[in-house]
């Protein structure tokens, strides 16, 4: 199911980053990327572990897509993507250590 989500999520990502290359603006393919990174978080689910997974395979995929060769503008979108991307799994990744910390 989150292989699913986080698939679409790309394709997503891919898709605006398309867009910028084509003449969007970067201030609105910013806020298209948090708006989509933000609901696929929200609809991620409650188990921490999960959702670490989850953002590590989508940074994974993410980073795969930086090609050297590729535009200017889309290598932009695409770091941009995996900078909030690596923010959110830091966040999961704190999360979870506040929990085992708390039951130790």
């Amino acid at each position: 199911m989150q292989d699913d989500i986080a698939a679409e999520c790309e394709i997503q990502i891919k898709r605006l980053a398309g867009m910028y290359q084509m003449g969007d603006g970067y201030q609105q393919t910013k806020e298209a990327i948090n708006s989509i990174l933000t609901d696929f978080n929200h609809g991620l689910g409650r188990d921490v572990s999960v959702r670490i997974m989850v953002w590590s395979d989508l940074h994974a995929s993410l980073k795969n897509s930086l090609i050297i060769s590729a535009d200017p503008r889309w290598i932009e979108a695409i770091r941009y993507a995996i900078s909030r991307v690596k923010s959110f799994k830091q966040n999961a990744m704190a999360s979870h250590a506040a929990r085992v910390a708390s039951h130790a």
